[in-house]
């Protein structure tokens, strides 16, 4: 008498070679992570963007790279053990460094340097593993170092040194004018005591007043003080 065993052998070996085909097909399957809220970075300054592979594996012989769409601009791109520099965007070529700490662990990020306001918006990050692709979507968001500053405040630091300056200027030149006119006066008081009227003793001893001589342009010298001061 036959088995039970051998009768039922060959209906169920289809269904043992899907699933052996199925543990193969996934066995190298994985997820790309990458951070789960938008990245900040300040203009000028150096931007990270991390990403990973789940569960965790050696990616270094994998294809890793970022992208931006809309159209698959390439950012930065890993493959065959080696960054490829000559097929980046010419706007990012020498700004990007992949750091590979942790490669081995599934980890990688990509450092942007010097981060410029067009780099606000959308990455990608993708792994290859032969012809399976998995890609994960982060955002970058540049903000101005001086953005809390509020616009009236730029105004008034850019004015306040040039009305400093010139209340600099104006406090010299009063106190320049005053010193001069103090002079001028001391002059027109020395003139009056020079050329004004002296007393004199006739010869019967009775006193009488003298006026000195003064020349037309002392008298022009004078008015023009006194109109002026």
């Amino acid at each position: 008498m036959a088995s039970p065993w051998s009768s039922s052998l060959p209906s169920c070996l289809p269904l043992l070679l899907f699933l052996l085909q199925l543990s193969w097909s996934t066995a190298g399957q994985f997820r790309v992570i990458g951070p789960g809220h938008p990245l900040r970075a300040l203009v000028g300054d150096e931007a990270e963007l991390p990403c990973r592979i789940y569960p965790g594996k050696n990616a270094t012989g994998m294809e890793v790279g970022w992208y931006r769409p809309p159209f698959s601009r390439v950012v930065h791109l890993y493959r065959n053990g080696r960054d490829q520099d000559a097929e980046q965007a010419p706007e990012y070529r020498g700004r990007t460094e992949l750091l590979k700490e942790s490669m081995g662990e599934g980890k990688v990020t990509l450092r942007i340097s010097n981060v410029r306001f067009s780099d606000e918006g959308g990455f990608t990050c993708f792994f290859r593993d032969h012809s399976y692709q998995e890609e994960a979507a982060m955002e970058l968001q540049v903000e101005d170092p001086f953005y809390w500053i509020n616009p009236g405040v730029l105004v008034v630091i850019a004015v306040l040194p040039v009305l400093l300056l010139q209340i600099a200027v104006g406090l010299v030149y009063f106190c320049l004018q005053h010193r001069l006119r103090g002079k001028l006066r001391a002059e027109i008081e020395n003139l009056h005591r020079t050329f004004g009227p002296h007393p004199a003793h006739s010869p019967h001893g009775a006193q009488c007043v003298r006026m000195m001589p003064a020349t037309q342009g002392h008298h022009d010298l004078v008015a023009w003080m006194q109109q002026e001061f």
